[in-house]
């Protein structure tokens, strides 16, 4: 969905929304069966980038049901599709621009950003971004950004498909089996030599680091858990768990034997071939066309399942997929995070059930990852007006989350130069606030679903990169946007970031009513009344003659405030 008016139109359209919008909180009502502006508001917080008035006024026209239908519909706007070049840049056909573009992921990260800003499938980027999180391939050890786009692109296009298929699209991606070691994984030798189980090993046991991670973080965890996300536990009250060091080395055994496809033409300006990072890994095979390898012994997986000797290396991943992909685990385990990324840190476990349920109704559906997105946005727990007085409620906006939200609430005009960014000397892009787009630090991601609030016994994730340097950097960056603009900059800067105020100094000569459209549309209405009244006793101080700081002050208070910090 896509509002395109005219400026005048515009103009018209904001002013009729704030006119809702500030009689909205007051408690006039809604019309029969439409959405409040301030659930709405919560809504579009936990499917989108950041609401924006026109996209408020849509979803309360058509209800969130019809809204998540059209994201379900919306087109997709894919990564840019970059050349695969060598992996040591040649200097002389590879300079300047084109050492950036190929060579960093600054054409990736810029595309991320205006994407999220202004891409109209935002609930699939919302996921894709989730799932990125949870299937964590990183620059770390992903050096050019061709490799990073073709599993960027693989999640963005699969974050409302089947999450069995995602695990096998995944475990085969070169991009995953360079992260984990999975690539040119090789059977252990036998002594005396067994060419039946394997013929071409090496003397050292294979990798087990994708076996390891595809359990732990992408799949069962590392305890049983009850449907609602709960522990299971022992006669003596302790967690089981959900496999042992054997388990892992069982499944390590499993995934031996793939390598790359067939090299890839280099750009023109390079002779020869290049690795292919784009096509899925392919089986070893010797001059006789025979597994090569491929440790084809008997396998004990998840919950004593057996995997007979000698089947074919495809036919043994699959089944090992399978029996991952199946285990009731898997369902309260996906699920649990997908609320903390889109919705609340610390979601009851009635909540993680009712989505967990629908994770397994819809196993063998195409649009699982959709039907899963959709219950957890449409469920009592997400969904109302305000969820006060629950105190351990919500999440910490992420900072890709913090930037794209405030931009977007001001139809900011971007050239997606967002991740890393310094103006002035003071460092303000997300990579600065602890998120650094497609370079988490490890498999772990930014932050594990586990951290908690510091000092406190509840999870709060997205707390784990927040500092008193990063808190600093978050109260710059709006202090740039709101009283100046991000300027532009020859090379990497284009045009720079700006948002737009020009209808918001209308309200400036009422304080009230500029503090309650601002309250509506980035508090939905829960503002407190110690922070309304700071907030105008601030705004009063300036002279009504001079409307634009009043405006930017209000919007600077509000964006910096822990109210405004903490999505509720």
């Amino acid at each position: 969905m896509k509002v395109a008016v005219s400026r005048v139109g515009r103009t018209l359209w904001v002013h009729l929304c704030f006119v809702v919008l500030v009689t909205g909180v007051q408690g006039v009502q809604t019309v029969a069966g439409q959405p409040s502006w301030p659930d709405t508001v919560r809504f579009l917080e936990q499917s989108t980038f950041g609401p924006t008035v026109p996209l408020i006024a849509h979803v309360q026209g058509v209800g969130f049901e019809a809204f998540l239908n059209e994201q379900l519909r919306a087109p997709l706007t894919d990564y840019p599709d970059l050349p695969f070049w060598p992996q040591a840049r040649p200097a002389l056909q590879c300079a300047g621009d084109c050492q950036r573009d190929n060579y960093t992921n600054y054409l990736l990260q810029r595309h991320f950003f205006l994407n999220a800003l202004y891409g109209q499938d935002q609930l699939r980027q919302r996921v894709a971004f989730a799932l990125s999180q949870i299937l964590v391939v990183s620059r770390v050890d992903v050096p050019l950004p061709s490799w990073m786009r073709s599993y960027q692109q693989l999640l963005y296009r699969g974050a409302f498909g089947n999450y069995r298929q995602l695990l096998s699209d995944v475990t085969l991606h070169p991009t995953m089996g360079r992260f984990l070691d999975m690539l040119n994984n090789r059977c252990q030798a036998r002594t005396p030599p067994s060419p039946t189980v394997c013929r071409n090993g090496v003397l050292a046991q294979p990798n087990e680091n994708y076996a390891r991670e595809i359990l732990q973080l992408f799949s069962v965890g590392t305890f049983l858990l009850n449907r609602d996300g709960t522990r299971q536990l022992d006669r003596g009250g302790n967690p089981i768990p959900t496999y042992d060091q054997t388990t892992v080395e069982e499944f390590s055994r499993v995934f031996t034997g793939w390598i790359l496809a067939p090299a890839l033409s280099g750009p023109a300006e390079v002779d020869g071939t290049v690795p292919n990072y784009r096509d899925p890994m392919r089986v070893r095979q010797d001059a006789q066309g025979r597994e090569d390898y491929h440790d084809r012994g008997p396998k004990t997986l998840l919950n004593g399942v057996q995997l007979p000797a000698g089947q074919s290396q495809r036919g043994e991943l699959a089944a090992a997929i399978d029996n991952i992909a199946t285990h009731p685990n898997v369902a309260p385990f996906i699920s649990k995070q997908l609320i903390q990324h889109l919705v609340t840190s610390n979601p009851t476990p009635g909540y993680v059930e009712r989505v967990a349920s629908v994770f397994t109704a819809n196993q063998n559906s195409p649009t699982q990852l959709y039907e899963v997105a959709r219950a957890i946005l449409l469920d009592t727990e997400a969904r109302g007006d305000s969820r006060d007085p629950e105190p351990l409620y919500g999440k910490l906006r992420e900072p890709v989350q913090f930037i794209t939200n405030i931009l977007r609430a001001f139809n900011a005009t971007s050239d997606g130069v967002l991740n890393s960014l310094s103006v002035g000397g003071s460092a303000i892009g997300s990579a600065e606030m602890g998120q650094d787009v497609l370079n988490a630090p490890s498999v772990f991601s930014f932050y594990p679903p586990t951290a908690r609030v510091p000092g406190e016994s509840v999870l709060g994730p997205q707390f784990a990169l927040f500092s008193s340097l990063t808190s600093l950097r978050r109260a710059n960056f709006v202090n740039r946007v709101i009283f100046s603009t991000i300027p532009a900059s020859a090379g990497n800067r284009p045009t720079g970031t700006s948002i737009d105020l020009a209808e918001w100094e209308r309200l400036a000569n009422d304080p009230e009513q500029l503090i309650a459209a601002l309250d509506g549309l980035l508090l939905h209405g829960a503002m407190s009344n110690e922070m309304r009244d700071a907030i105008r006793v601030a705004v009063e101080s300036i002279p009504a003659s001079n409307l634009p700081s009043r405006v930017r002050t209000a919007i600077y208070l509000v964006a910096t405030s822990s109210q405004y910090q903490v999505q509720r």
